[in-house]
């Protein structure tokens, strides 16, 4: 009996929970998208942005993004309320995006400035879209 327990014990810890498999399916549903999509990056999505690469931890995704013409303390409050008015509605309806919505992932937007440098990252609940009206 204590060697059915220990088995049962060692099994739940390397294996995890019921709620611990889904989040380890929704991991690899992420490292397969991610790995997909680095295949097409550097993607130039207009003459000033770049799409420079995918990435994901803990659930989510992240698309990473260089923009030619921002650049440091130069507006960002104004950038993220603007791209969030476009990139919400597109995340919660797009059927390119209904996979992260099925399985509950934040979609992250990081920016980069034209140096480079960290300017700003928009994340996308995937849980609050049935709030879009």
């Amino acid at each position: 009996m204590k060697s059915v327990i220990y088995i049962a014990v060692t099994l739940l810890s390397l294996y995890g929970s019921p709620a611990t498999a889904a989040d380890n399916y929704t991991n690899a549903l992420l490292n397969e998208a991610v790995r997909n999509g680095n295949k097409s990056t550097p993607l130039i999505v207009n003459p000033t942005l770049t799409m420079e690469r995918l990435s994901t931890s803990d659930g989510e995704i992240t698309y990473h993004y260089r923009s030619m013409t921002l650049t440091q303390n130069k507006g960002v409050n104004q950038f993220v309320e603007e791209q969030q008015k476009k990139l919400y509605p597109y995340v919660c309806t797009s059927p390119s995006q209904e996979i992260f919505r099925r399985h509950g992932i934040t979609v992250n937007y990081l920016y980069n400035d034209k140096n480079n440098d960290f300017y700003a990252v928009i994340s996308i609940d995937t849980t609050t879209c049935n709030e879009v009206g």
